[in-house]
């Protein structure tokens, strides 16, 4: 069956259950994107009025509901649409209220108490109430963020999310990218202590996430298309669920009873831009950059009362400068001759012949000792361009014009079928198109090089359709079906695409191309960056990618008494279909290190000599095919939950929610996973030792083998039922509204990215692996034994217990109206993450001298050099080689403790001012700086060392001690009584600012490779995560010296490390470079008909010019460029007595965007 054919069958199953579930009723969960008004009607004395009679209406699309008040004189409105309301109430004896101006906000509980006088009902007594109300019901924490604040603050690329960041606690990683759409778009962000991908982002409740990553998102709704959206910070309600961070709750616009829309054009270019500092400091000109974004909106009444629609369109066509700095070879290096001047601190040493011992003649390798396939190999490179300044490595600067493209279509519309039945349909789709250059560059896997490159294109879709249904007097009904989907392809471009086949032609594979998902269109081989080179060579294309999720809801309510209940449950059938492989080089050999010419570490000392020299063998690995793993998954969840009126000034919150995750599994049955508690010694290096199949399955058998056990069900993981239970309270201090005090406490489950699941394929007997080393130009063992067996080795593996992770959330605070439409809140904020994914190298080398040689096994494994068969008996399962297996247990924990402080004001017509602040810690020991430890690979955050995990906690990278941000809209009079002149000149003026600061993210300095060892200085045979010495005396930040300088180099070293140890330089133990940045604008609105008129804009981006270096990319690998063993060779040292740090280390290597400066016009209706 094929993906869009099996998509077509799940959307009509969901259409029949849909129906069925209206026919008998099924109470099933909807994410929240309507919103309750509910009271107390009293009178003059206190007591309850039952029987009254309570109408809410729509002020602007005239939509009304009913309602009766209860015995106990209590009334509800539960889903209703965001919007203003009015809300009357009548009975017999007592004089008609009217509440006017209510504003209702996505997921508000909002209490609306009437209190009525006694008099004739004909007699109208009518109230407005504030626009920035206190919450006195619930104990979340959540922030709003309104239609005026989406399209009146200046947003740099008109993307809303920039202004998540406006709430407390919201950290922002340095890949937050708030100014890009598409898969340049990353939705990193920490709140309240929560790792980036355990958020949830939804727009009308449809999941935005793509779920293999959640680190992007599938559409990104135009400014002009949001009415507002939330964010669901801590100890939200029951029912919400799907993930253990925040909830970010988006709701589009839809159409009142009368017509309103737009045209808008937004352009800029480089002429109203800054330099990048890169690009300033290397003499180059500024980077190009050319945007026109434009687009409409329409809206209006079909049928007044009962049928509105809102549309809309807007394109974004960019062509931009990508700024890109690094340290390349000269043209003479790359054809062999080191002659040449080095650059102190960056160059490696002039290379030393093996053979030899000696430098080359006239140091240039001979002509016949040059490798073909190095040669190719080099050219990836570019050649310099500017000479490096003082401190620098940098020699090649330049701004690169990408040019990226993005499109959106939007449609909803409401029905009101009946007073008692509404409809709301929206679908929105997007295109997104990045051809090469690519301005995605390292995302997944490209390096920023432009010979062979990538284009990338990637379109989204979204769907939501409700139906909300009124049940008896007491209960509401809103059944919800939502689609999310995009696909990801990625094709290679570039200025030289043919040397990437050219490469693959001299670099023979060990496997065929035959045999391979992509054969000889496959990206090059991978070189991983040493030295001062701290670019790994690599290409993404060809890859390919896609998602849907298709998901059934439902939430009933219902007011008994002082209760208002709430029950629902959620059911999904989900689809990723992904290539194994993130990259096209994957079916590419993978080259590290050089072994040497006899694999006994005998390597030139430069890493492009290693390159170029014929004959020089690497550690290497190559897979024999990508294939594409079509996971699947369902997901059951279901709440209940109830609001108490304790004391008319009390309200007390619980519930409980049901989770029933179930582990992806592949649709062909085609991954497994490795289980150490499997491992059976008598079958030694067998591919299949240890290894979890789907249950029925013989594909071990089937290919020969003798492993392989059956797992518990096809998703290699149990199945689990998690209860999360939710509490909160509210004190309406002075029962005036006046005053809040609330707290909240819950657990929340996180629904882990598919990364894992995905890894689980490179595994036998699907995938095979050959490792060891090897030379460039040949796929013949160099010496003996350089081979591991080519039947595979596991690679990956998922504790069978599939346990999920979760956080604790609680909270307290108080909030006070301190002026009429001006709230202050200030709260303690926590959170603690537990049984989270923690990824290691379950095939790390034991501490200990377990062979009893007189030598600690650590050592003795740098002591082996390229003897692989000496390196993998020091492994625990050394029968399959010296090898890594990355092994995700659930076994990390975080702690997180902020105060956190938000003052909201309204004010005049239309103005607004908003202003947080966060002190904050956040503690840990997992990886939480991009993603949500779904992914297996321990990368540079996996565990350190098995016997003593407590050395990877300390601060993460989602920790900011400060935090502040604030955001200003002010609308300046239209003078409209005023002379025409007058009028015209001084009247209608509008400011709009947004102002942000923080502390810097924590950085953790590691080791690279060292010149004359072919492995890392630790001997635990796991590349990442290992530390040197911190020098005591020495502060961890640069003083004087190169801006970009931000580490200090003599805070950290090698000298006197001890080989097969482990370096006391602590996870986070620097705070890296802190960002401050002010947007403004200006605009001038020009009424020209009592219904139309017209917005010139001004708006700048980092309007001081600030420059803001990002951690991201930054040098905090000490790669030394030169080495002094105590003995002088590998096979023998225990100590390293000197060292030379590459001269780039703890430099920054890229800036948020500079000033840049933009022109629009807007026509309003």
């Amino acid at each position: 069956m094929t993906n869009e054919s099996e998509a077509f069958s799940m959307l009509k199953k969901i259409a029949c259950l849909s129906i069925l579930f209206t026919m008998i009723g099924i109470p099933s969960f909807a994410q929240k994107i309507t919103a309750t008004i509910r009271g107390t009607v009293t009178d003059s004395t206190g007591g309850v009025v039952p029987g009254a009679n309570v109408t809410v209406r729509g002020e602007n699309t005239g939509v009304t509901r009913s309602t009766v008040t209860n015995a106990s004189g209590v009334y509800s409105f539960p889903e209703l649409q965001v919007g203003t309301y009015a809300v009357e109430v009548a009975i017999s004896g007592f004089k008609t209220s009217v509440v006017k101006g209510v504003a209702l906000n996505v997921a508000d509980d909002r209490a609306v108490d009437v209190r009525l006088e006694t008099g004739a009902m004909s007699e109208n007594i009518t109230v407005e109430v504030p626009a920035v109300a206190v919450q006195t019901i619930g104990g979340e924490v959540a922030g709003l963020v309104t239609g005026e604040q989406v399209r009146e603050l200046p947003l740099n690329g008109r993307n809303f999310l920039q202004l998540t960041t406006l709430m407390p606690g919201v950290s922002q990683a340095d890949d937050f990218n708030t100014k890009d759409r598409g898969l340049m778009s990353h939705i990193s962000v920490s709140v309240s202590g929560s790792g980036p991908g355990g958020n949830m982002w939804t727009v009308d409740g449809a999941n935005n996430n793509d779920v293999g990553s959640n680190g992007t998102i599938l559409v990104f709704p135009s400014v002009d298309a949001i009415d507002e959206f939330k964010v669901h910070r801590n100890s939200y309600g029951a029912e919400f669920g799907g993930a253990a961070g925040a909830q970010v709750n988006i709701v589009t616009r839809g159409g009142t009873n009368e017509f309103h829309g737009g045209a808008y054009y937004f352009g800029r270019n480089e002429k109203l831009a800054s330099s990048d500092y890169f690009l300033k400091q290397a003499g180059q000109p500024k980077g190009p950059l050319k945007v026109h974004d434009f687009g409409w909106t329409l809206g209006g009444p079909i049928i007044k009362d009962k049928l509105h629609f809102f549309a809309s369109q807007e394109w974004n066509r960019e062509q931009r400068g990508i700024t890109r700095a690094t340290f390349v070879p000269t043209a003479a290096e790359r054809a062999g001759d080191f002659s040449g001047p080095l650059i102190a601190d960056c160059s490696s040493d002039r290379p030393i012949d093996p053979l030899t011992g000696a430098a080359f003649p006239s140091n240039r390798i001979p002509a016949n000792r040059l490798s073909p396939a190095g040669l190719l190999v080099l050219q990836l490179y570019p050649l310099p361009n500017t000479t490096p300044g003082p401190g620098s490595c940098n020699n090649w600067v330049t701004a690169l014009n990408t040019p990226i493209n993005w499109r959106q279509e939007n449609a909803r519309i409401d029905w009101s079928l009946s007073q008692r039945t509404h409809l709301m349909l929206r679908y929105t789709q997007d295109s997104w198109k990045n051809n090469s250059p690519s301005a995605v560059e390292q995302l997944w896997g490209d390096d920023p090089f432009p010979a062979v490159d990538s284009n990338w294109d990637q379109p989204g879709r979204s769907l939501t359709a409700q139906l909300t249904q009124n049940i008896g007097s007491k209960g509401v009904n809103s059944l919800t079906f939502t689609y999310s989907a995009n696909v990801i392809t990625v094709t290679r471009g570039g200025t030289n695409p043919q040397l990437n086949d050219q490469i693959n032609s001299a670099i023979p594979g060990i496997f065929p191309d035959s045999i391979k998902e992509y054969g000889a269109n496959r990206g090059h081989p991978v070189f991983f960056a040493r030295g001062s080179y701290g670019d790994d060579l690599q290409n993404m294309a060809p890859f390919k990618n896609n998602q849907n999720l298709f998901v059934l809801k439902d939430d009933y309510s219902a007011v008994f008494g002082k209760h208002f209940f709430k029950v629902g449950a959620v059911a999904s059938y989900n689809q990723k279909n992904e290539d194994v492989f993130d990259w096209g080089s994957g079916e590419s050999s993978q080259f590290g290190d050089a072994a040497g010419l006899t694999g006994n570490d005998d390597a030139t000392g430069n890493v492009l000599a290693d390159i170029l020299l014929r004959g020089m063998t690497f550690n290497f690995n190559e897979s024999s095919a990508d294939r594409s793993i079509r996971q699947r998954w369902r997901d059951v969840e279901a709440y209940v939950a109830d609001s108490w009126k304790l004391h008319p000034r009390v309200t007390l919150d619980y519930g409980v929610r049901f989770s029933r995750f179930e582990s992806p599994y592949d649709l062909g049955d085609t991954i497994s996973s490795f289980d150490p508690a499997h491992f059976d010694p008598a079958l030694g290096g067998d591919p299949c030792n240890g290894v979890l199949l789907p249950p029925g399955s013989d594909s071990c058998r089937k290919a020969g083998l003798r492993g392989g056990t059956a797992g518990p069900n096809r998703a290699l993981a149990k199945t689990n039922n998690y209860f999360a239970p939710r509490l909160g309270i509210a004190w309406d201090v002075s029962g005036n509204g006046k005053t809040a005090v609330r707290a909240g406490l819950g657990r929340f489950f996180l629904r882990e990215s598919l990364q894992g699941g995905l890894n689980l394929g490179f595994n036998p007997p699907f995938n095979l692996i050959q490792g060891g080393f090897r030379t460039l130009d040949s796929n013949q063992e160099p010496f003996a034994d350089a081979f591991v067996a080519d039947q595979g080795t596991p690679s990956y593996g998922i504790d069978p217990g599939g346990k999920f992770g979760y956080n604790w959330q609680w909270n307290a605070s108080i909030q006070r109206e301190i002026a009429r439409n001006t709230t202050l809140e200030v709260g303690y904020v926590a959170s603690k993450g537990q049984r989270l994914g923690h990824p290691y190298d379950a095939n790390q080398v034991p501490p200990g001298d377990n062979n009893h040689n007189g030598v600690p096994d650590r050592l003795d494994f740098i002591h082996a050099g390229s003897n692989s068969a000496a390196r993998a008996a020091l492994r625990p399962y050394g029968d399959f080689g010296n090898i890594s297996i990355a092994f995700r247990a659930h076994t990390g924990s975080t702690i997180y403790h902020s105060l956190q402080t938000q003052l909201v004001s309204r004010f005049g017509h239309g103005s607004q001012f908003q202003a947080s602040y966060t002190f904050s810690r956040a503690i840990g020991d997992v990886p939480t700086g991009g993603n949500d430890g779904g992914n297996n690979s321990p990368g540079s955050a996996g565990v350190s060392l098995l016997e003593n995990p407590g050395l990877d906690r300390g601060l993460m990278e989602i920790h900011r001690k400060h935090i502040f941000n604030s955001s200003l809209v002010l609308v300046l009079p239209e003078l409209e009584d005023k002379s025409g002149f007058v009028k015209n000149v001084l009247g209608g003026w509008e400011v709009a600012t947004i102002a942000q600061a923080s502390s810097g993210r924590p950085v953790t300095v590691f080791t690279g490779s060292v010149p004359g060892l072919s492995a890392r200085v630790s001997g635990t045979g796991y590349t990442g995560n290992q530390r040197p010495n911190r020098v005591v005396d020495q502060p961890c930040r640069a003083t004087g010296g190169l801006p970009e300088q931000i580490l200090n180099p003599a805070a950290w070293t090698l000298v006197g490390f001890q080989l097969g140890t482990f370096g006391n330089s602590g996870r986070g133990v620097c705070e890296g470079p802190n960002f401050a940045q002010v947007d403004a604008s200006l605009y001038k609105n020009i009424k020209i008909s009592p219904r139309v008129k017209a917005q010139l804009r001004f708006e700048v981006f980092n309007v001081f010019n600030r420059v803001n270096f990002m951690a991201v990319g930054l040098r905090n690998s000490l790669s030394p460029t030169s080495a002094t063993l105590d003995t002088g060779r590998a096979a023998t040292a225990t100590t390293i007595t000197a060292f030379t740090p590459s001269g780039s280390f703890g430099q920054a290597t890229g800036t948020r965007d500079p000033r840049q400066a933009q022109f629009g016009i807007k026509f309003i209706f």
